[in-house]
């Protein structure tokens, strides 16, 4: 595929998925217009389009003209904004993107949904949200497969997103690709990964998955280009765990009960990206263990 002559939206571009996935086509020849609800005053100007996707009138104008979207805007996580915030504006945003999309005949929309539509926070932790018990994953490592399982209205809003794209894709024909995306991290973040190893309760909520951002960035362009009909939706995790055991000593110690579906080896990620190999080609190129001696 030519993508030289190929203009794509990404949303959330100021973001710290964004700004990887804005760089990441445009060095792979893609004509990137970028934009944000906020735009801030270090940006170049004119470099980043500001646009509120809650209102739909919005989001159709700033998709015009594009042959394909990169979706990351949403609030990002649980414990951001109150329940409802994050439900209602997340839902919102995904659906007048798609909607929107769809209606302007785009070609492709790849979107960020969460690793926490597959039953994050694992066992509670610091990601949990008060009066939610988070349960032990039933399986590991945890797949497609695992899903839906919602234990937060942020999981909840990306499942519910999920159930539009696939309603959406079916009334246009526009393939969709669902990122279930892990814990983010810029290099200079791996520094801090040695704090987790003393205690392993403290990285347990996601299995010890985590993501390198330029690997995310290298999954929304597959994404474009991989050949998929339909909404598909695969986890987007780094090869390995943030702990320096192994991980299915790790996993025996603190989920003792969970049965381990296939072998694991060594520090082996336990968020499987099986299907987003086999799907995307998907590959991840980084690891912490390159960063942290």
């Amino acid at each position: 595929m030519t993508t030289a002559a190929r203009r794509v939206c990404v949303t959330g571009a100021t973001g710290k998925a964004g700004r990887a996935a804005v760089q990441e086509l445009r060095e792979h020849g893609y004509d990137v217009v970028a934009t944000d609800a906020v735009v801030g005053a270090g940006e170049q100007r004119g470099a980043v389009l500001r646009a509120d996707l809650t209102d739909y009138g919005e989001a159709t104008e700033v998709l015009r003209g594009a042959d394909a979207v990169v979706h990351l805007a949403n609030i990002p996580a649980p414990g951001m904004a109150t329940p409802a915030v994050t439900f209602n504006a997340n839902i919102t945003m995904n659906f007048n993107v798609f909607h929107a999309a769809a209606a302007l005949g785009l070609s492709r929309v790849v979107w960020a949904s969460s690793e926490t539509t597959l039953g994050l926070p694992f066992g509670g932790g610091p990601e949990q949200i008060p009066g939610v018990a988070g349960p032990p994953p039933r399986y590991a490592p945890v797949d497609e497969e695992h899903y839906p399982f919602p234990t937060t209205t942020y999981a909840l809003s990306k499942v519910a997103s999920e159930t539009i794209a696939a309603q959406i894709t079916q009334w246009s024909g526009i393939p969709f690709v669902g990122l279930r995306i892990s814990n983010i991290m810029d290099p200079d973040e791996y520094q801090r990964f040695p704090s987790f190893w003393p205690d392993p309760q403290l990285r347990k909520w996601n299995v010890w998955g985590y993501v390198d951002v330029r690997d995310v960035a290298a999954a929304c362009r597959l994404g474009l280009e991989a050949e998929v009909t339909g909404s598909q939706n695969v986890i987007i995790a780094a090869a390995d765990t943030v702990m320096n055991r192994p991980s299915r000593d790790v996993l025996a110690e603190v989920f003792p009960g969970v049965p381990v579906i296939r072998d694991v080896a060594g520090f082996g990620t336990l968020l499987a990206i099986d299907r987003a190999r086999d799907l995307l080609g998907y590959e991840p190129a980084h690891s912490w263990r390159d960063y942290v001696k």
